[in-house]
């Protein structure tokens, strides 16, 4: 009888130290994964708003109408970091048949430190869309 409860000891002592190494791992892919999500997320949002900004160019909005446009389509993320550009500007001129080009531009900084570590600091996520003036 007595060898059967060291046996139990053992086993339960051995499982402890398996999920002792195996967590560490699990939680580094898990804030992968929730990185990865969220850097995914941002790029939809940065190039669905380059879509709207030239949605809004070609009907024949100035400028500060695409730039709202955007910053709506955009309403999710730091404005302080977003960058709008839009060629050719107002002042030049668009007439129908031009192309326009609305390019959006984000620094996006990863949210978990764990996996910030391996990344730089901030890089850019950028999206640009051109289309013809009706």
């Amino acid at each position: 009888m007595q060898g059967s409860r060291i046996k139990k000891r053992k086993r339960s002592g051995q499982s402890l130290v398996e999920t002792a190494l195996i967590l560490p791992l699990l939680l580094l892919l898990l804030t992968g994964i929730i990185d990865f999500g969220l850097l995914f997320n941002t790029y939809l949002v940065v190039s669905n708003a380059s879509r709207e900004g030239a949605r809004h160019a070609v009907t024949g909005d100035t400028d500060i109408q695409i730039r709202a446009a955007v910053s709506r389509a955009a309403s999710s993320l730091d404005a302080a970091r977003l960058s709008i550009t839009i060629s050719p500007d107002e002042s030049e001129g668009r007439s129908t048949g031009d192309a326009v080009t609305v390019t959006v531009t984000y620094e996006y900084s990863m949210v978990t430190p764990i996996i910030g570590a391996f990344f730089p600091e901030t890089f850019e996520i950028g999206s640009s869309t051109t289309m013809r003036c009706e």
